[in-house]
């Protein structure tokens, strides 16, 4: 078993430091690129799952499992008895259609990192974490043609013109908090963060008639702001048999508004010498307004015994009070986002007989369905994700390595818009030790 354990975190290793390279190596020309909806205002929100409830695809605000941190909920940082951290990565393909053409692009990223550290064991604990709220990853082409002499059709021919956009960045947070048990079933927490904006377009303009050159600019949007965020956590035992328990827990993350500053910026040769031009350094309106919107997440887990549960979850999140002052029109798509999602669990590991080899793995089913945070054309855009989970516990300690796998539709061909296959998968290692903790014998 300790062997097991072993390889997989070694290939946790690989596919972290290995994979970004092969994809790179089989796609040299080519850019990986995210979802198409994340080109609109400031990305698209990024689902945060803990580790233990990334196989059924829900955040885990109501799930507690003593030996993996819970980064959606804080009131839950309060209960833990030893020390955990985990770190978690995943590679998306987005299969996108429309009515014209198709695209297939891929994604790399690191989701999540987290460290919680129980001050005092099972009543108060403080967390440090990384996550990815909002992200922008996106490659748009726009074509079409003018007349460079309006005035006089019939001296000159149309020109046709190519405008490539490449967007990356998105919102990022760096969260620290604190969670306390009020009582025995009842706890509470606390998150403060830095929410730091960054978004990179960069765009190049080709033209069919060589009279007009090629041009190339790169627009920066950068900003921060302070974030807050607070949880509850309860949960009350044997309520129908001496072995069951139900747990709720609910979160709030209050909106905040980025003061951001956009930048326009492009390289030129002068003098022989290439010189980084600032186009509008002196412009009044360059700087503009990123409201974050409000979310309500809450769920409820009921587990009927100590290997099996059922989980159901309910976001909210206030797009419809989110702001994007740098393009009004893509504002003006922005609608309340509702995500609801049901999962299974079944811990086998956790059973007092004792079983085969797969009886040693956690196993995990879910699906969620997602109303979206756009409306264009009087389309919502949808989603329907179905996810699957494999974990391992470690043999000598609480460890774990956990392995989902989603597949989800999103958008629609209607109305002139794209439609995305998604698959992907979410590999978390998973750290529980006792740490500053003298021992009694060496």
């Amino acid at each position: 078993m300790q062997r097991i354990y072993i390889c997989l975190t070694l290939l946790t290793f690989l596919l972290c430091t290995l994979l970004p390279a092969s994809i790179n190596a089989q796609e040299a020309s080519k850019v990986s690129f995210g979802s198409f909806y994340s080109s609109f205002g400031f990305g698209a929100p990024v689902d945060i799952n803990s580790p233990n409830t990334s196989g059924i695809g829900l955040s885990g605000v109501s799930t507690y499992l003593g030996y993996s941190p819970n980064i959606s909920n804080p009131a839950q940082w309060g209960l833990l008895g030893f020390t955990q951290g985990t770190l978690s990565a995943g590679l998306i393909r987005f299969d996108a259609t429309d009515n014209f053409s198709s695209a297939t692009n891929s994604q790399f990223s690191i989701d999540q990192f987290q460290l919680v550290v129980p001050v005092v064991r099972n009543r108060l604990g403080v967390s440090v974490s990384f996550t990815p709220m909002y992200r922008s990853d996106f490659r748009q082409r726009d074509e079409g043609s003018f007349n460079p002499l309006p005035d006089t059709p019939e001296l000159g021919n149309d020109v046709d013109f190519l405008i490539s956009t490449i967007g990356s960045g998105g919102v990022n947070r760096f969260e620290a908090g604190i969670g306390y048990r009020l009582f025995d079933n009842v706890s509470v927490g606390y998150g403060f963060s830095v929410n730091l904006l960054t978004l990179n377009n960069n765009v190049i303009s080709d033209f069919s008639d060589q009279q007009f050159r090629v041009t190339q600019y790169n627009r920066d949007t950068d900003g921060s702001s302070i974030g807050h965020r607070f949880g509850l956590y309860a949960y009350k035992s044997q309520l129908f048999s001496s072995r069951d328990q139900i747990s709720l827990g609910a979160t709030i993350t209050l909106p905040t508004t980025i003061e951001a500053d956009r930048s326009i910026s492009s390289f030129r040769i002068i003098n022989n010498q290439r010189v980084l031009l600032r186009l509008n350094q002196d412009d009044s309106d360059r700087g503009g307004t990123v409201k974050l919107p409000l979310e309500f997440n809450t769920g409820l887990t009921y587990n009927f015994n100590y290997t099996t549960n059922i989980v159901a979850e309910l976001l909210v999140q206030r797009w419809d009070e989110a702001e994007y002052s740098f393009n009004s029109n893509q504002q003006g798509y922005f609608k309340n986002r509702v995500r609801t999602g049901l999962g299974f669990q079944y811990h086998p590991y956790r059973s007092e007989s004792q079983g085969g080899f797969f009886t040693n793995f956690k196993y995990s089913v879910g699906a969620t369905y997602d109303n979206g945070h756009l409306s264009i054309q009087e389309q919502d855009i949808e989603t329907i994700f179905f996810n699957a989970g494999l974990g391992l516990m470690s043999w000598r300690s609480s460890s774990s390595v956990d392995l989902s796998f989603h597949y989800g539709i999103r958008g629609t061909e209607s109305s002139n818009l794209v439609k995305e296959n998604i698959w992907g998968f979410t590999l978390s290692l998973n750290l529980a030790e006792y740490m500053f903790v003298r021992q009694r014998f060496q």
